[in-house]
């Protein structure tokens, strides 16, 4: 076991009245900022207090679930503001999520208000009055005071809900109390001196854990809050917004802030400058991607690990990087707790291992929630009571397995089950699985995460189906399966790659040989070519096939269902924008069949109009 600091002077107030503070403080101070869109502490303050009104009119009270499907905008923020101060709990969902598993989750934690705008209408279930439109009921809500309102909430009352991917085919909704959000704030504020001059720059989910923090953090302090104006993550957007900004701290995956500092000259690495401190979590971080960067000279950024569980409140222990050297042949450590949180490494007994061995990771203290929304015997199973020492404990079981190193840090080893993250997404691959086998043409289905190079991890899906295909055959089943899994999986956790297999290995005790799939390797090149390429398909079908890491790619080879994903697409934005003198962004990748010749088609496409106002400015130059 070890402890995190026992604070007791952190500030008590709640997350919304630390924010109200600063509104007292620096009214006219810019709170948040979305593209060309401002708004100071004053006014963000005054439009979430006549939401809030509004919703207590509508019936929210403490504990009250409120949903919010919005994109990224100043609205999102306004509304989770909103809800905390009328004493409500928000739930966050990722307007990007398919109307099927949007529909599901509602269902499961039965909301009676969702907040979105009347664009997302669409992808909503069909409203029955429980849906409040900001745009749509503007009016309305204009008529309310703008006064703070003051409901009663406990420190034991729910501040958010947050949906994690579950082993049942369906995701779990994740309790967070006011007394474990408050304290992780207390602890960031504190432990990185957090002040009014910090700028904070949001890229993630809002659906993800640590977006949450992320958009609190500089609202309790006084400082700003950025969103990326995009509702694609753009690195080069990225890049622009924290130079031109002067952001100084950024909560991320490692995956997405890898594209801001590989490959990329000594000029554009000097666009971080400003970067204070820069916070990974989500998945484990490489070593040797980070290196190259931070010994270029223009690295002047503290990076700091950090580690939880959505669970208990999302931080539980950190480290601050600082021996490169060492995590190039090694892991980087999870640290130590965070304040007023305990970390302990127990066997499957429950009972403490000895310092060094290792065991599955239990975490005690203030961060550790609710349990799971309408589910009480996953709640039982999760979260343990159990009697240490002369005093009981609340622990919950993350599932992960780790051990105190001598240096007494901990160390993250792997996971007790096969729930691993992709990407800095949580993702339960029995989820993914339990899906697959509900098609009607599948008998069986194990998925697997392999990573195909360093850094870069894909999910197979292996599949026998119910009745023997052939490879034209299974082609068909494999485009139908993709596209039902799109229906009811969000992207992140859709197959890169389905393999055909006949039967299921077996290790010596019965249970599914894993490492036997991992050396299947399902047909994944390009299908016989029917023309002869133009130079601009042969260019960009060799970026699309070295991002893909397959020999070659066909014409009408689709990007997404040969296992690409968006980390790799930024890659051949990248590629084709330099090669061609093109200004393309993420959206080149439409959700549409994305194939080599379709992009060719777009590129030329592009120079030729770039060419023309070429041209025509020459003219009128002359």
């Amino acid at each position: 076991m070890k402890n995190g600091v026992s604070d007791d002077h952190a500030v008590d107030l709640y997350i919304h009245e630390q924010f109200e503070q600063c509104v007292a403080a620096t009214p006219n101070a810019v709170a948040l900022v979305s593209g060309s869109t401002k708004h100071t502490y004053s006014e963000l303050n005054g439009k979430a207090n006549q939401l809030a009104n509004y919703l207590i009119k509508r019936g929210v009270k403490a504990n009250s679930r409120v949903g919010i499907c919005m994109d990224r905008s100043c609205e999102m923020i306004i509304a989770v503001l909103a809800i905390l101060k009328a004493g409500g709990a928000y739930v966050p969902f990722d307007s990007s999520y398919p109307k099927a598993r949007l529909a599901g989750m509602l269902q499961e934690i039965k909301l009676k208000h969702l907040l979105s705008m009347n664009a997302l209408l669409e992808i909503l279930p069909e409203d029955d009055g429980s849906v409040i439109t900001l745009d749509g009921d503007k009016d309305q809500i204009a008529q309310e005071s703008f006064d703070n309102p003051r409901q009663g909430i406990a420190p034991g009352d729910l501040a958010y809900i947050i949906f994690t991917s579950g082993s049942t085919g369906k995701s779990k909704a994740a309790a967070v109390h006011h007394r474990g959000w408050r304290n992780l704030l207390n602890w960031f504020s504190r432990q990185f001196e957090i002040t009014s001059q910090d700028k904070v720059l949001l890229i993630s989910s809002f659906s993800f854990d640590l977006t949450q923090r992320a958009l609190a953090m500089p609202l309790v302090s006084g400082g700003e809050l950025h969103l990326l104006a995009s509702n694609h993550y753009s690195p080069e957007l990225a890049l622009s917004t924290i130079e031109t900004q002067k952001i100084t701290l950024m909560n991320c995956a490692p995956s997405p802030f890898y594209t801001l500092i590989e490959n990329q000259s000594a000029d554009v690495r000097r666009m971080l400058n400003s970067l204070r401190i820069v916070f990974l979590g989500g998945e484990a971080i490489s070593g040797a991607r980070l290196k190259d960067w931070v010994d270029s000279g223009t690295c002047k950024t503290e990076l700091v690990n950090v580690y939880g569980i959505a669970e208990c409140s999302d931080v539980s222990t950190y480290y601050r990087l600082h021996d490169y050297s060492r995590y190039v042949s090694g892991s980087v450590p999870i640290g130590i707790p965070i304040d007023n949180t305990r970390v302990y490494v127990m066997d499957p007994e429950m009972n403490r291992v000895t310092d060094g061995e290792t065991g599955e990771l239990c975490i005690a203290g203030d961060g550790v929630g609710k349990g799971y929304v309408n589910d009480p015997e996953l709640t039982k199973k999760k979260f343990v009571k159990i009697k240490l020492g002369r005093k009981s404990e609340l622990l919950y079981r993350t599932g992960d397995l780790g051990r105190l190193g001598k240096d007494g840090n901990f160390e993250y080893v792997g996971r007790v089950d096969y729930q691993v993250k992709v990407h800095g997404v949580r993702v339960e691959l029995e989820e993914i699985e339990n899906v697959l086998r509900q098609h009607s043409k599948i008998q069986e289905a194990i998925v697997l995460v392999k990573e195909v190079e360093l850094g870069d991890q894909r999910i197979f899906a292996y599949v026998i189906p119910k009745e023997s295909a052939s490879d034209t055959e299974w082609s068909t089943v494999e485009e139908d399966l993709r596209r039902y899994a799109r229906l009811k999986l969000p992207k992140n956790m859709i197959p890169n790659t389905f393999v055909k297999i006949r039967e299921v290995p077996l290790n010596p005790n019965g249970k599914v040989d894993r490492i036997a799939l991992q050396n299947e390797n399902g047909h994944n090149g390009a299908k016989p070519q029917s023309r002869q390429r133009s130079t601009a398909e042969i260019v960009i079908g060799a970026f699309v096939a070295e991002a893909l890491h397959v020999p070659q790619v066909g014409l009408e080879d689709d990007f997404f269902d040969m296992g690409g994903h968006s980390l790799m697409a930024i890659q051949v934005v990248t590629q084709i924008n330099e090669t061609f003198g093109t200004r393309f962004d993420l959206s080149l990748f439409s959700e549409d069949k994305t194939t080599v010749s379709k992009l060719a088609f777009l590129v030329t496409e592009e120079q030729q109009r770039l060419k023309q106002d070429t041209v025509a400015e020459s003219t009128t130059a002359a």
